[in-house]
């Protein structure tokens, strides 16, 4: 198959079928198609940005070339369609949770979103037709939304905007708790836990497993001084309980602290704009605004991993080491201010600050860092592969049966090498190798 054709859709019926017509305000008589996301942006569904018009296209031009021409542009989401990858990764899956997530789930807890300011993209359609499933959702990109760089770590500026959003999604779930609890739960069942779940053992645990062998041999080959020892030593004792204890905390988190997670936040699922369209997007601390999306792994857990799954594949231990407390706190302001403009009785919020106080966020950071650990060896690759030399998935799920018997060792670079050893003595230097095993 031609690479193009893959992103073609027939716009005329889809217009139909999903009815964006309520938002597309013209008639449309031509529409071009292309790829929605850049090389190793995307791995688990195929990507693309419809734009249609009642004018012809320019095809040097972004818009159409004549002023009185009417323009819009949405993202259309469908399967993987390779059919053993999408067997192998559990598409499926994936992007099922993902369509109940908007169907069910995103509008309760906009319901609490104060005049309208959502977390995540409109989305205009979450089902299926002819061709199968789909999602259709706005294109942040139109709004002046852009993907960051994922080679280049998380500033703390941008830090403070995510941890501040993050905390704002959190707060909508107790406040729906508090407010319209059977409601909210009736809601909330509807998505499942899909990567840490006994159905996905067998794929995500030998996946897990293969990616800890390869941080292994990455943490052997840079103990040229012996300082990675330890940590090497405590890999290799978690690396067979890994996959079940971070089952174990995620499915029996206390109810208390759990909210409705993104479940996959890291760089390449968020997208920033500048506030003021004079602002440069590169200026380090122009003021910005964020959006949150791919929600194939949204589950009903502990607020903490959303934390731990941003800090751990999105920063650099110097960022973590210097400001962790710092981000922490950024987080319990922001929930709590929120939670105060939701929330009208004194003893609920009274409540939810000793619940969140910060120092059991702390506790609940300590206590779940095997996830940060996990997440990190496992996303890592992905995070850091050279956009000229992204591995093909397809190719890979053809040529193997098996999880744990996916290699992409000829692709890692030196920045992975850095960053994973950094997070192994980051690890053996806190104290939670010692924390992990004892529980």
């Amino acid at each position: 198959m031609d690479e193009n054709s893959k992103y073609e859709e027939d716009v005329e019926t889809l217009c139909k079928c999903v009815n964006l017509r309520k938002v597309i305000p013209f008639d449309v008589k031509y529409w071009r198609c292309s790829a929605g996301s850049g090389q190793g942006e995307n791995y688990m569904s195929v990507v693309k940005r419809i734009e249609v018009s009642n004018r012809a296209f320019d095809s040097e031009r972004e818009s159409p070339v004549l002023e009185d021409s009417q323009y819009f542009s949405f993202i259309v989401k469908r399967q993987i369609l390779s059919p053993s990858r999408r067997l192998l990764f559990r598409c499926d899956e994936a992007f099922c949770n993902e369509i109940n997530a908007y169907t069910y789930v995103i509008p309760v807890l906009e319901k609490y979103f104060i005049n309208g300011d959502t977390v995540f993209p409109q989305c205009y359609y979450a089902g299926t037709d002819k061709k199968g499933e789909l999602i259709a959702l706005e294109d942040l990109k139109r709004r002046g939304y852009s993907m960051p760089n994922r080679l280049v770590p998380f500033d703390l500026y941008h830090c403070e905007i995510v941890m501040k959003e993050l905390a704002k999604l959190h707060a909508t779930s107790i406040a729906a708790k508090h407010l319209n609890n059977n409601d909210f739960r009736a809601h909330y069942r509807k998505v499942n836990e899909i990567v840490y779940c006994a159905e996905a053992e067998s794929f995500y645990g030998n996946l897990l497993s293969a990616s800890i062998e390869e941080s292994l041999k990455s943490l052997r080959e840079s103990n040229i001084d012996g300082s990675l020892s330890y940590s090497i030593c405590m890999i290799e004792q978690l690396k067979a309980e890994l996959y079940a204890k971070i089952m174990h905390s995620i499915n029996n988190a206390n109810d208390c602290v759990s909210v409705m997670c993104h479940g996959d936040l890291y760089v390449n699922n968020i997208m920033f704009k500048s506030i003021n369209e004079n602002d440069s997007a590169t200026t380090p601390e122009a003021p910005k605004e964020v959006k949150f999306f791919d929600l194939q792994a949204m589950r009903y857990t502990s607020f903490i991993f959303d934390i731990l799954h941003f800090m751990y594949t999105s920063t650099k231990r110097e960022l973590r080491d210097a400001h962790t407390n710092r981000l922490l706190e950024t987080y319990r302001d922001a929930l709590y201010k929120r939670v105060e403009q939701l929330l009208d009785s004194h003893e609920h919020i009274a409540a939810i600050r000793r619940t969140f106080s910060l120092d059991n966020i702390m506790k609940e950071f300590s206590a779940h860092a095997l996830y940060g650990l996990a997440v990190s060896m496992w996303v890592l690759p992905a995070v850091t592969f050279d956009p000229n030399n992204i591995p093909n998935l397809d190719v890979i799920s053809e040529a193997v049966p098996n999880a744990n018997e996916i290699k992409v060792t000829q692709k890692l670079t030196a920045e992975y090498h850095s960053r994973i050893k950094d997070l192994a003595l980051e690890f053996d230097e806190n104290g939670y190798f010692g924390t992990l095993l004892e529980k």
